[in-house]
């Protein structure tokens, strides 16, 4: 299995990275998983709403997106990490799918869009949320960042398999035991 890791996290050593690390841990032995991290490219444009893409299946911007849209088309499953902020994915993801807005989909005349390049591969949501829970979810904050995520996936084909959340990440040192071990469940369900 090909798997796609995007990591939309800021931070090199937070949350986000730790319960990757986690799930990845527990791959099959014969995958093999590539990891973006969104921070780390250096040759980044955000979208300027020229609208080329349209016609073109691609971001006219031809930077390090060429990375983002080849380890995409590679993928049988892809691993979308963010922290939620603000009650949405960080701006490194979401700057990410700006730039992706014609390599996903192709808006059609008649407003139904025609999924590209992505449709078919699984996807797997994970983020970390400062709030509590329950509050992060009653207070739309990891819901309404799964709800944005969510309706990405359902434009672009892509398959939900399931989805991570790590709530009350504000002032915790370490992970709690049963967060890891979720992640690590998720690593051997859907990863093997």
């Amino acid at each position: 299995m090909n798997i796609l890791v995007i990591n939309g996290s800021p931070k090199s050593d937070g949350k986000i990275s730790t319960v990757l690390k986690e799930v990845l841990a527990h791959a099959a032995p014969s995958s093999h998983i590539e990891t973006i991290q969104l921070r780390e490219l250096d040759n980044f444009h955000y979208c300027t709403g020229c609208m080329t893409c349209q016609h073109t299946g691609c971001c006219i911007i031809r930077d390090d997106i060429v990375q983002v849209e080849t380890a995409i088309k590679k993928s049988d499953l892809i691993i979308l990490a963010t922290p939620t902020h603000w009650g949405n994915m960080s701006a490194l993801m979401l700057g990410m799918f700006e730039r992706l807005f014609g390599f996903l989909l192709e808006e059609r005349p008649k407003g139904i869009p025609k999924a590209r390049n992505a449709a078919g591969k699984k996807v797997i949501f994970v983020t970390a949320c400062s709030t509590p829970w329950p509050f992060n979810w009653l207070l739309n904050q990891s819901r309404s960042c799964f709800g944005r995520l969510q309706e990405i996936c359902k434009y672009s084909g892509l398959k939900i398999c399931t989805t991570f959340v790590l709530p009350g990440t504000a002032g915790m040192a370490e992970i709690p035991e049963k967060y890891l071990q979720k992640a690590q469940k998720l690593g051997e369900n859907y990863l093997n």
